[in-house]
Protein backbone atom coordinates (compact mmCIF):
# COMPACT_ATOMS: atom_id res chain seq x y z
CA UNK A 1 0.00 0.00 0.00
CA UNK A 2 3.10 2.26 0.78
CA UNK A 3 4.49 2.00 -2.69
CA UNK A 4 1.32 2.59 -4.05
CA UNK A 5 0.74 5.59 -2.26
CA UNK A 6 4.17 6.82 -3.39
CA UNK A 7 3.57 6.00 -6.99
CA UNK A 8 0.16 8.06 -7.03
CA UNK A 9 2.24 10.92 -5.49
CA UNK A 10 4.95 11.26 -7.84
CA UNK A 11 2.32 10.83 -10.45
CA UNK A 12 0.34 14.41 -9.36
CA UNK A 13 1.70 17.25 -11.21
CA UNK A 14 3.45 20.21 -9.44
CA UNK A 15 2.23 23.49 -9.72
CA UNK A 16 4.57 25.46 -11.27
CA UNK A 17 5.31 29.17 -10.17
CA UNK A 18 4.38 31.95 -12.98
CA UNK A 19 7.56 33.94 -12.91
CA UNK A 20 6.98 37.99 -12.52
CA UNK A 21 6.61 39.42 -15.98
CA UNK A 22 8.01 43.07 -15.83
CA UNK A 23 6.43 45.73 -18.23
CA UNK A 24 9.80 47.70 -19.82
CA UNK A 25 7.62 50.43 -21.48
CA UNK A 26 6.81 51.04 -17.60
CA UNK A 27 10.30 51.96 -16.49
CA UNK A 28 10.86 54.21 -20.13
CA UNK A 29 10.93 57.63 -20.14
CA UNK A 30 10.08 60.21 -22.80
CA UNK A 31 12.56 62.97 -23.89
CA UNK A 32 12.40 65.75 -25.98
CA UNK A 33 15.37 65.64 -28.67
CA UNK A 34 16.83 69.06 -28.72
CA UNK A 35 19.02 70.98 -31.92
CA UNK A 36 21.87 72.64 -30.87
CA UNK A 37 22.20 76.34 -30.93
CA UNK A 38 23.12 76.87 -34.67
CA UNK A 39 19.46 75.58 -34.82
CA UNK A 40 17.72 77.85 -32.60
CA UNK A 41 17.35 74.34 -30.42
CA UNK A 42 13.81 73.61 -31.57
CA UNK A 43 12.38 70.06 -31.10
CA UNK A 44 13.35 67.77 -33.34
CA UNK A 45 11.22 64.95 -31.69
CA UNK A 46 10.56 62.87 -29.06
CA UNK A 47 12.21 59.29 -27.88
CA UNK A 48 11.98 56.86 -25.28
CA UNK A 49 14.61 55.44 -23.27
CA UNK A 50 14.87 53.66 -20.01
CA UNK A 51 17.75 55.29 -18.75
CA UNK A 52 19.58 58.89 -19.92
CA UNK A 53 22.67 57.47 -20.36
CA UNK A 54 20.84 54.56 -22.74
CA UNK A 55 20.11 58.58 -25.05
CA UNK A 56 23.34 59.56 -25.68
CA UNK A 57 25.38 58.63 -28.63
CA UNK A 58 22.06 57.90 -30.26
CA UNK A 59 22.13 59.21 -33.75
CA UNK A 60 18.63 61.92 -35.39
CA UNK A 61 18.42 62.12 -38.89
CA UNK A 62 16.18 65.26 -39.76
CA UNK A 63 15.23 66.96 -42.88
CA UNK A 64 16.19 70.85 -43.62
CA UNK A 65 12.97 71.49 -44.55
CA UNK A 66 11.48 70.48 -41.47
CA UNK A 67 13.96 72.41 -39.63
CA UNK A 68 13.56 75.51 -41.75
CA UNK A 69 10.04 75.78 -42.78
CA UNK A 70 11.59 75.48 -46.40
CA UNK A 71 9.96 73.10 -48.34
CA UNK A 72 12.53 72.98 -51.55
CA UNK A 73 15.50 71.93 -48.46
CA UNK A 74 13.59 68.38 -47.92
CA UNK A 75 15.92 66.67 -49.88
CA UNK A 76 18.72 67.30 -47.76
CA UNK A 77 19.49 65.48 -44.37
CA UNK A 78 20.80 66.84 -41.26
CA UNK A 79 22.60 64.60 -39.02
CA UNK A 80 22.42 65.24 -34.87
CA UNK A 81 23.76 63.20 -32.07
CA UNK A 82 22.69 63.19 -28.55
CA UNK A 83 25.57 64.51 -26.70
CA UNK A 84 23.82 65.61 -23.21
CA UNK A 85 20.76 64.60 -21.52
CA UNK A 86 19.00 67.37 -18.76
CA UNK A 87 16.17 66.47 -17.17
CA UNK A 88 13.82 65.39 -19.78
CA UNK A 89 15.22 67.16 -22.43
CA UNK A 90 18.53 65.60 -24.87
CA UNK A 91 20.85 68.23 -26.61
CA UNK A 92 22.38 67.05 -29.53
CA UNK A 93 25.39 67.82 -31.24
CA UNK A 94 25.62 68.47 -35.25
CA UNK A 95 27.18 65.75 -37.02
CA UNK A 96 26.61 66.53 -40.58
CA UNK A 97 24.41 66.05 -43.74
CA UNK A 98 23.61 64.20 -46.44
CA UNK A 99 21.60 64.94 -49.64
CA UNK A 100 18.97 62.54 -50.89
CA UNK A 101 20.40 60.00 -54.12
CA UNK A 102 16.78 60.38 -55.41
CA UNK A 103 17.43 64.16 -55.79
CA UNK A 104 21.06 63.24 -56.85
CA UNK A 105 20.35 60.82 -59.82
CA UNK A 106 17.86 63.61 -61.26
CA UNK A 107 20.49 66.15 -61.48
CA UNK A 108 22.95 63.91 -63.86
CA UNK A 109 22.32 63.71 -67.31
CA UNK A 110 23.68 62.17 -70.33
CA UNK A 111 26.26 63.59 -71.87
CA UNK A 112 28.03 65.59 -69.08
CA UNK A 113 30.89 64.76 -67.20
CA UNK A 114 30.41 63.74 -63.50
CA UNK A 115 33.50 65.22 -61.00
CA UNK A 116 33.33 63.73 -57.39
CA UNK A 117 35.79 64.71 -54.63
CA UNK A 118 36.31 62.84 -51.07
CA UNK A 119 38.20 64.41 -48.48
CA UNK A 120 39.05 65.20 -44.75
CA UNK A 121 39.90 68.85 -44.04
CA UNK A 122 41.01 70.15 -40.33
CA UNK A 123 38.56 73.22 -38.90
CA UNK A 124 40.12 75.72 -36.58
CA UNK A 125 39.22 74.20 -33.42
CA UNK A 126 41.13 71.29 -34.88
CA UNK A 127 37.51 69.17 -35.74
CA UNK A 128 38.18 66.61 -39.07
CA UNK A 129 35.65 66.99 -41.54
CA UNK A 130 34.85 64.62 -43.70
CA UNK A 131 34.03 66.14 -47.04
CA UNK A 132 32.38 64.51 -50.43
CA UNK A 133 31.82 66.86 -53.66
CA UNK A 134 30.00 66.93 -56.76
CA UNK A 135 30.48 68.98 -59.76
CA UNK A 136 28.34 68.80 -62.90
CA UNK A 137 29.24 70.32 -65.84
CA UNK A 138 26.87 71.38 -69.26
CA UNK A 139 28.73 69.33 -71.47
CA UNK A 140 31.92 66.64 -71.68
CA UNK A 141 34.82 67.47 -70.58
CA UNK A 142 38.24 66.79 -71.41
CA UNK A 143 40.41 64.95 -68.94
CA UNK A 144 42.27 68.13 -68.14
CA UNK A 145 40.05 69.97 -67.42
CA UNK A 146 38.62 67.65 -64.62
CA UNK A 147 41.73 67.39 -63.25
CA UNK A 148 41.81 71.30 -62.76
CA UNK A 149 38.15 70.99 -61.64
CA UNK A 150 39.33 68.25 -59.13
CA UNK A 151 41.88 69.83 -58.03
CA UNK A 152 40.11 73.73 -57.35
CA UNK A 153 37.65 71.83 -55.81
CA UNK A 154 39.98 70.36 -52.75
CA UNK A 155 41.98 73.87 -52.76
CA UNK A 156 38.23 75.73 -51.98
CA UNK A 157 36.83 73.30 -49.47
CA UNK A 158 39.57 72.74 -46.86
CA UNK A 159 40.13 76.88 -47.66
CA UNK A 160 36.95 77.30 -46.63
CA UNK A 161 36.73 74.42 -43.88
CA UNK A 162 40.41 75.55 -42.27
CA UNK A 163 39.89 79.00 -40.69
CA UNK A 164 36.76 78.46 -39.14
CA UNK A 165 35.31 76.74 -36.02
CA UNK A 166 33.25 73.51 -36.81
CA UNK A 167 29.71 75.05 -36.19
CA UNK A 168 30.06 77.23 -38.50
CA UNK A 169 31.58 75.54 -41.25
CA UNK A 170 28.36 72.86 -40.69
CA UNK A 171 26.67 75.69 -41.41
CA UNK A 172 28.04 76.91 -44.63
CA UNK A 173 28.14 73.55 -46.01
CA UNK A 174 24.55 72.44 -44.94
CA UNK A 175 23.35 76.15 -46.16
CA UNK A 176 25.13 75.67 -49.50
CA UNK A 177 27.50 78.67 -48.48
CA UNK A 178 30.43 76.64 -49.78
CA UNK A 179 28.83 75.15 -52.36
CA UNK A 180 28.03 78.62 -54.11
CA UNK A 181 32.12 79.39 -53.77
CA UNK A 182 32.90 76.32 -55.14
CA UNK A 183 30.29 77.18 -58.27
CA UNK A 184 32.04 81.06 -58.71
CA UNK A 185 35.24 79.02 -58.51
CA UNK A 186 34.69 76.67 -60.72
CA UNK A 187 33.07 77.83 -63.82
CA UNK A 188 36.01 79.55 -64.66
CA UNK A 189 37.50 76.58 -65.72
CA UNK A 190 34.61 75.08 -67.45
CA UNK A 191 30.78 75.98 -68.13
CA UNK A 192 28.91 73.81 -65.10
CA UNK A 193 25.45 72.94 -64.39
CA UNK A 194 25.49 71.84 -60.66
CA UNK A 195 27.74 72.02 -57.72
CA UNK A 196 27.31 70.42 -54.48
CA UNK A 197 28.69 69.34 -51.18
CA UNK A 198 26.67 65.94 -51.34
CA UNK A 199 27.89 64.77 -47.97
CA UNK A 200 29.67 65.99 -45.05
CA UNK A 201 30.63 64.42 -41.49
CA UNK A 202 32.47 65.09 -38.44
CA UNK A 203 35.13 62.59 -37.53
CA UNK A 204 35.39 61.71 -33.93
CA UNK A 205 37.58 59.68 -32.11
CA UNK A 206 40.41 61.74 -32.22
Amino acid sequence: MEEKKQAEEQGKEKPVRKSRTVDKWKKKQWYNIIAPDEFDKKLLGETVAEKPKNLVGRIIKVDLGQLTGQRQKRYISVLFKVKVVEGNNAGCVTLGHKISQGFLNRLVRRRMSKIEVTQTAETADEKRVKVKSIALSVRKLSKKQKTDISKKMREVVEKSIKKKPFVQVSQEIIFGVVASKLFKQLTKIAPLKRVEIIKSRLLEGR
